[in-house]
């Protein structure tokens, strides 16, 4: 049996999470289990009366363009120990899939400790993430306070974490208040703190926000700052893993380049997903560059433009890898603006 947990139901999923994730310190998963899961769901499978397995829908308010959208982050995918290699988590996420389509939801993500264990659900990489820390001046220039949770530094917090991203990125988790409200108590329960950075000047102008797990610091969870004040610390690498779920509404976000030849084009497209039926079979994509539309032909004998995997259309149009295509289709895919720039720093 799999259903989602009633709210006083979900702490009874705590000790799958404690036995399977027993890195997670004692603090967090207290901090997780009173406050994270109010606001998610977490649907569970069931063999008689035992929990066999588990999937936390986590919600976050993302930009993508000039929209917002709900979003779920997936995490806490465990299987208990007796019962794993019998398909519950293949049943989770096929229940989780057609939920979130019935639900409009335009994407997942995730963060993966073993992306092969998500490939073959078709999530592929969107987003990579690089290691940044304070250069000289930002060591030596900047004063460093602990952040409140009052409202009005919540809003200037929001509102300069905002600016910097929006410069840089189309795709981010909205930085609202109550986004950094939830952060500081994330890293505050983990021996962490979250750290405004200000200027050494009369008006103290905040520069930066610095949030890190451990007393030491000795993990990064966010740094965002002026980038004066930045150098890059070690190598880019893959981050969040994502996966398209309603093909239609996240094509709306898609369309030409300023740039192509034509204003309009109509292409045939074919799209190959096992586990959302909507999301499988020939479609008639329609584009222009305000947007695009996406919707299924229903007559057979058609040869399409273009044949993908769902994956493969993910990773395209988060603007992470082109698609393999016949040199027919260079032209048409040369013509179709991706997302620019993807950033997802978050862990659970």
């Amino acid at each position: 049996m799999i259903r989602y947990l009633k709210q006083e139901e979900k702490v009874e999923s705590r000790k799958l999470w404690e036995k399977v994730f027993s890195e997670d310190s004692e603090s967090f998963v207290h901090y997780y289990y009173s406050d994270r899961v109010f606001k998610n769901k977490v649907l569970a499978a069931y063999k008689d009366e035992n929990m066999a397995a588990m999937l936390h829908r986590n919600p976050y308010e993302v930009v993508v363009k000039d929209h917002v959208w709900t979003i779920d982050y997936v995490a806490g995918v465990a299987t208990a120990s007796d019962f794993r290699h019998q398909g519950y988590m293949r049943r989770l996420l096929d229940r989780c899939f057609l939920d979130m389509y019935e639900e409009r939801m335009p994407f997942c993500f995730l963060v993966p400790v073993d992306p092969a264990i998500y490939q073959p659900f078709d999530f592929t990489y969107i987003s990579d993430l690089s290691t940044k820390k304070l250069n000289q001046a930002g060591r030596t220039h900047l004063n460093r306070r602990a952040f409140l949770e009052r409202s009005d530094e919540c809003k200037e917090v929001s509102d300069f974490v905002e600016r910097q991203l929006e410069k840089q990125y189309e795709v981010y988790a909205l930085r609202n208040e109550e986004y950094y409200r939830d952060l500081s108590k994330e890293v505050r329960s983990d021996s962490g703190d979250l750290i405004l950075l200000t200027t050494k000047d009369e008006k103290e102008t905040l520069a930066g926000v610095w949030a890190y797990y451990g007393e030491t610091a000795g993990a990064l969870r966010e740094l965002i700052c002026l980038p004066e004040y930045l150098k890059e610390s070690g190598q880019t690498k893959p981050y969040a893993m994502g996966r398209i779920i309603h093909l239609e509404r996240f094509a709306s976000v898609i369309g030409l380049k300023e740039e192509s030849p034509v204003s309009e084009m109509e292409m045939l497209l074919e799209i190959k997903d096992k586990f959302i039926p909507q999301n499988n079979g020939l479609f008639l994509w329609k584009l222009d560059r305000k947007g695009s539309s996406i919707s299924p032909v229903e007559e057979s004998g058609l040869t399409p433009h273009i044949s993908l995997t769902i994956s493969e259309m993910t990773s395209w149009l988060f603007g992470y890898s082109l698609p393999s295509v016949s040199a027919d289709a260079e032209a048409m895919v040369d013509r179709i603006r991706p997302l620019k720039g993807v950033f997802f720093n978050e862990v659970t």
